[in-house]
């Protein structure tokens, strides 16, 4: 599966919505405010299918990431207290899962949301999966519902 996974990292404006810093299997998006909304579109190398969907980001959801927390964590004992990362995980079947997370926390499911198939050009060509990706596949089929 190809995408980026985009966190609100730190609710100060450090580097703006050019999403350049790489983190983790996805990208980093740094500003001040949180948008109302993310568009997503991803390719399945798994099935070779392409899905699309717009998240709305609720105001639950940025009231959990406004409140703060008391906790201190890692081996500088680093005061880290809000949930500041949101994580969209991508599913081969268009299943997306929505977490919350932050450096002294872990995700933290908030929602699923089945993505709508979206309608390449006839002429795309999806690129091939990894000889250990194509191999799992094989054995085991598309890893779908477990999500």
């Amino acid at each position: 599966m190809i995408g980026k996974t985009h966190n609100i990292w730190n609710l100060k404006a450090l580097l703006g919505w050019d999403g350049g810093e790489r983190f983790h299997s996805g990208y980093s998006i740094n500003s001040d405010e949180l948008p109302a909304s993310f568009y997503i579109r991803w390719h399945s190398l798994a099935n070779k299918k392409t899905y699309n969907k717009t998240i709305k980001v609720s105001e639950d959801i940025r009231n959990k990431m406004r409140e703060y927390h008391d906790i201190r964590c890692g081996y500088y004992d680093l005061l880290l207290p809000y949930k500041d990362n949101i994580l969209l995980g991508l599913a081969p079947d268009g299943m997306i899962s929505v977490f919350l997370n932050g450096g002294c926390f872990d995700n933290e499911l908030q929602f699923k949301v089945q993505a709508v198939e979206y309608k390449v050009a006839d002429d795309f060509v999806y690129p091939e999966l990894s000889e250990e990706a194509q191999s799992y596949v094989d054995e085991h089929g598309v890893p779908v519902g477990i999500w």
